[in-house]
């Protein structure tokens, strides 16, 4: 057994694990790095661990890592108790945040850990973490079970510390009320649940006020409690706190309201006077501070007006009372105090105020003490009583004794009697009186009564007026209200016209109405009427006033003629009378007369009016009128003014005409009567325009006709101007017509005749245009208004057309062209003719007629020369030939004929060659086939000289020819080679199962447009290929060929 323990092996001594670093930190992550291990091998792990609970701390103070005991490794130091999140100190390095590798070796005993990272990467980045903390770290090595049997490696690396960055604290908690009194409140609070690393230096409590903005209540310390005095009872206030750190200010904490305890109400304001009477007096105050307590009630005091002991007068929850039962003129002192549920407050300052005094009592011994019929004297004494105050006068009223008669005041004054005036004769009165001094009125005295003697009667009441027109009306009245003690006797109407002043009695008598006539339309008239007794006549009734109806104006006068010319007439007038009604316009009327067709000097004319004959005599450039009654009118009457002015001029009148004119004014109610008529005649003046018409016309010549004016307007035509306008477009140049015709470049007229006649033939115009004329006739005053009119010459044959041109001259043909004629005299273009000749017959013949202005002309002889020319043609005929031109055709080159062409077979292919020119002008080659007598196919078109076929099915020969072809006008294809046969083996001749022979050839040359692909080597899988398709579009033919059959 000894040999054996000497030969068991020694257990596997494992490396200590590496401790970690800090690569990284910031407030709230770590990022930890650590070396490899040195045995790590596949299947070990890496095991991150963060210390919990409680930790031993070493000495930090101005140690950095590194610094251990040679022999245990670890830290030098006395330990201490410390939390796991070690609180930033200030006397801590600086480094420990600059540098991210820096860290303490710690030792804690006691620790729980947690793992925070597992595999086999050399770094892990811890979050979440607590700003300006420090965390304790260990690294751990997991074998895998392979190794479970070796001895285990160390449990852990060395424990280190690193801190994260520090930052301000965050904000405290809100503050909680420790205690509350009436005036105070006692608040504390607890510091900030993370403080950022760093101690904090100071916290700052602020409190807001109702309706106001928060202020410091607590500042410059670290106490976590303070107590707010001077506060008000029962009333709410906002706290909050913030705390400081030497990164800065936190953020505030949550705002809290809390409460003072409630107190007695606060003593109300003094009471206010509302109003005051005799004997009460009404007072209100204002709702006092509750102090957290609302106010239940009042208590109202009063003292006896002695300044004697306070008594209450009223308790309720009302803020205003009225005081009763207090003596007039007395001086009271009232308080008053508020009550809540906490009890009751304090009385207001003391308010003076008084009751006011009494109006006296009714005064004595009222009598009357004289009276007349239209008067009394009443008298009386002093009221017993004055109220407290002085008398300051009388109040006396009266009435009249009868139905719905009222109280009248007829005095006021200080005399005890008054002198009553103004009553009715024989009529019974009440009266009484009261004093008054500063305090009112007193009572009434008792009635006394009189009644006044006989006297005149009332005036009479309700003048109306009815049935009022332009010339009479009716007036009514009433009877007097009181006839003063004596029957009325009767009535006296008067009235006054209102321009002239004139008073005039126009009814005396019995009766209440009377009718009144003769008045003037429109006037204002004034009428009054009075009642007579035994006493005498009564006073006039009050004016009244009334207008009669208006009525149409009067006849206006004759209007003047002011001033006479050949087309007008101006006429003046005076405004007439409006009986009663402005004039609002004025109407003039006018009858034409006639025109004066004699131009004979003194003569006569008649104008009827009223049925007598009146003749005036009338001259050349003089004018005379006459007026006339206008009972009766023979012409028609046209109104030519309606308005407001007193003058106008008749416009647009006729020149040696006579009119006759006539005036009505207008109002409101209608029109007048017409005035006398006046009759005038205008001017002489030009004549009116003459007649024009068009007698004949030609091609160049337009023959016009007139006649005299219908009016000469007083003096003879002497002579006629006749002028013509000529559009621009229908003078071009005309190389005929350049000295015939008259130049006209602008759109003024031009005078071609001015003379006596009565016709005029205008000579050298042109063919197919339009023309416009104007015709003016003269007397001595000048010429007339011209007449119009529109000729159009005939159409003639056009001119020739424009030497003609050439283009795309080729052996055989050319492209002639040309321009329309410069001028087709009056008539469209309708076609054109093109005549032809050759150079050595010079006969011309027709090779086109139709609208076009250009034609190609074919099958010409090559090289030969041609002379054409053109026609223009219209609805007049044909144009003169163009000037000839010439043009000379080029020459044509014939290509070779080639040799038969070359047939060989290969494999299912027959190739068709032959021989290649080498000329220029060889474009392609054109290949045919004959698969029957007279049926030609052509199988190819193209540049290469060999085409091959596809003979697989094809069992009947054929023939093939080929010819080269051109490049253009100039060169000709060739002639047809000589056929070259081919004849299918005999074992090639067999037949498709399902095909009809007839359609087996013309399948076999049905691709002709894939020549140049089957030309080339194509391999024989594509060549299968084709034939298959070929087949197939013959079974496609011979099916559409049945379909037809």
């Amino acid at each position: 057994m000894g040999e054996a323990e000497e030969t068991q092996p020694e257990p596997r001594r494992w490396a200590p694990p590496p401790i970690p670093i800090c690569a990284g930190a910031d407030r709230s992550s770590l990022l930890l790095e650590w070396r490899k291990y040195v045995d790590f091998a596949d299947g070990f792990e890496y095991c991150l661990e963060l210390g919990l609970k409680r930790a031993l701390r070493s000495d930090l103070h101005g140690r950095r890592p590194g610094k251990k005991n040679a022999g245990t490794g670890r830290d030098l130091g006395a330990p201490e108790l410390i939390e796991f999140a070690v609180a930033w100190s200030e006397h801590f390095p600086q480094g420990i945040f600059t540098s991210s590798a820096a860290g303490y070796a710690v030792n804690f005993d006691c620790l729980e850990w947690k793992t925070i990272y597992r595999g086999s990467e050399n770094s892990s980045k811890v979050e979440d973490l607590i700003p300006g903390m420090g965390y304790v770290f260990r690294l751990c090595v997991m074998l895998p079970d392979s190794c479970s049997n070796e001895a285990p490696p160390p449990l852990s690396s060395d424990q280190i510390m690193f801190f994260t960055i520090p930052c301000a604290p965050c904000p405290p908690e809100c503050p909680l009320l420790v205690d509350r009194g009436r005036t105070s409140l006692k608040l504390k609070w607890s510091p900030p649940s993370i403080t950022g690393g760093m101690a904090i230096r100071e916290y700052i409590a602020e409190m807001k006020r109702p309706g106001g903005d928060f202020e410091n209540v607590y500042s410059g310390g670290t106490n976590l409690t303070v107590k707010v005095t001077r506060l008000v009872p029962g009333t709410s206030y906002i706290f909050r706190v913030q705390a400081l750190s030497c990164l800065g200010w936190s953020g505030l904490s949550k705002e809290v309201t809390y409460v003072t305890a409630s107190s007695v109400p606060a003593a109300p304001t003094p009471p206010s006077l509302l109003s005051s009477s005799r004997n009460s007096i009404s007072l209100c105050w204002e709702e006092p501070d509750n102090h957290g307590s609302p106010v239940s009630s009042y208590t109202l005091e009063a003292d006896d007006g002695l300044d004697g002991p306070f008594s209450v007068v009223y308790s309720g929850e009302e803020r205003r009372c009225e005081v009763g039962n207090l003596r007039s003129g007395t001086s009271y002192k009232f308080r008053v105090l508020a009550h809540n549920g906490i009890g009751k407050g304090a009385f207001s300052a003391s308010a003076r105020f008084s009751t006011s005094h009494s109006p006296p009592s009714a005064p004595r011994s009222l009598s009357i003490l004289g009276k007349t019929s239209t008067s009394g004297v009443v008298g009386w004494s002093p009221p017993d009583y004055n109220g407290g105050s002085s008398i300051t006068g009388y109040e006396l009223e009266f009435k009249l004794k009868a139905p719905g008669s009222c109280w009248t005041q007829a005095y006021s004054g200080q005399s005890s009697t008054c002198n009553l005036i103004g009553l009715r004769p024989g009529c019974q009165y009440h009266v009484h009186v009261r004093a008054k001094n500063n305090e009112g009125c007193g009572d009434f005295s008792q009635e006394a009564s009189f009644m006044t003697s006989p006297g005149l009667s009332e005036a009479p009441l309700s003048l109306v007026f009815s049935e009022i027109r332009s010339t009479s009306l009716k007036v009514s009245w009433d009877r007097p209200n009181h006839d003063g003690g004596s029957a009325i006797l009767g009535y006296r109407l008067e009235m006054l016209i209102a321009e002239t002043s004139d008073s005039l009695c126009v009814y005396r008598g019995d009766e209440l109405s009377v009718g009144v006539d003769k008045l003037i339309p429109g006037q204002k008239y004034i009428f009054k009427v009075q009642a007579l007794n035994k006493a005498g006549s009564s006073a006039w009734s009050g004016p009244s006033e009334v207008w009669t109806k208006a009525a149409v104006p009067d006849a206006p006068e004759t209007p003047t003629i002011v001033n006479v010319s050949s087309t007008t007439v101006s006429l003046r007038w005076i405004s007439p009378k409006p009986n009663g009604s402005c004039i609002l316009s004025y109407r003039l009327q006018m009858a034409n007369l006639g025109y004066d067709a004699t131009n004979r000097q003194n003569e006569m004319f008649r104008f009827y009016s009223s049925g007598t004959d009146r003749y005036i005599a009338g001259e050349e450039n003089t004018q005379e009128t006459q007026t006339e009654d206008n009972d009766k009118e023979r012409h028609a009457v046209q109104s030519v003014y309606d308005g407001p002015a007193l003058a106008y001029t008749v416009k647009n009148l006729e020149p040696w005409t006579s009119y006759a004119f006539c005036l009505q004014a207008l109002n409101s109610v209608g029109e007048s009567f017409c005035s006398k008529i006046i009759l005038s005649k205008t001017s002489p003046s030009c004549p009116s325009p003459p007649s024009l018409v068009i007698t004949e016309t030609s091609t160049d010549t337009v023959s016009l006709q007139w006649e005299l004016p219908q009016r000469d307007n007083g003096a003879s035509v002497i002579s006629f101007g006749l002028h013509m306008k000529k559009k621009p477009e229908a003078f071009k140049n005309n190389p005929r017509h350049n000295k015939t015709h008259i130049e006209d470049t602008t759109d003024e007229w031009t005078e071609v005749y001015k003379g006596a006649l009565l016709n005029y033939a205008l000579p050298s115009l042109l063919p197919g245009h339009s023309y416009m004329f104007r015709l003016v006739a003269y007397n001595v005053y000048g010429p007339s208004r011209p007449s119009f009119v529109t000729a159009s010459t005939l159409a003639a044959c056009p001119l020739p057309p424009s030497p003609p041109t050439f283009s795309g001259i080729s052996p055989t043909s050319v492209r002639v062209r040309w321009s329309a004629p410069t001028c087709d005299n009056g008539a469209p273009i309708l076609r054109y003719r093109l005549l032809m000749d050759h150079s050595k017959s010079g006969h011309m013949h027709k090779v086109y007629e139709g609208d076009s202005t250009s034609y190609k002309v074919v099958k010409l002889v090559p090289g030969r020369s041609y002379q054409v020319a053109v026609q223009a043609i219209n609805s007049a005929g044909a144009s003169h030939l163009s000037d000839l031109s010439s043009v000379t055709l080029p020459a044509q080159i014939v290509l070779p004929a080639l040799d038969a062409p070359q047939l060989a077979r290969s494999n299912d292919f027959l190739s068709v060659s032959w021989t290649h020119l080498d000329q220029r002008e060889v474009v392609s080659y054109t290949l045919q086939m004959e698969s029957a007598p007279g049926k030609l196919l052509q199988v190819y078109e193209g540049s290469t000289p060999r085409f091959m076929l596809d003979i697989n099915n094809s069992n009947k020969s054929c023939k093939f020819r080929v010819r080269a072809n051109g490049g253009g006008l100039e060169v000709c294809s060739g002639p047809w080679s000589p056929f070259s046969t081919w004849t299918p083996p005999p074992e090639s001749k067999q037949k498709p199962k399902d095909v009809k022979r007839s359609s087996s050839i013309t399948t076999m040359y049905f691709i002709r447009g894939m020549h140049q692909r089957l030309a080339d080597p194509w391999s024989v899988k594509q060549r299968r290929m084709i034939a298959l398709i070929g087949t197939l579009l013959t079974l496609t033919l011979a099916l559409f060929a049945n379909t037809r059959d």
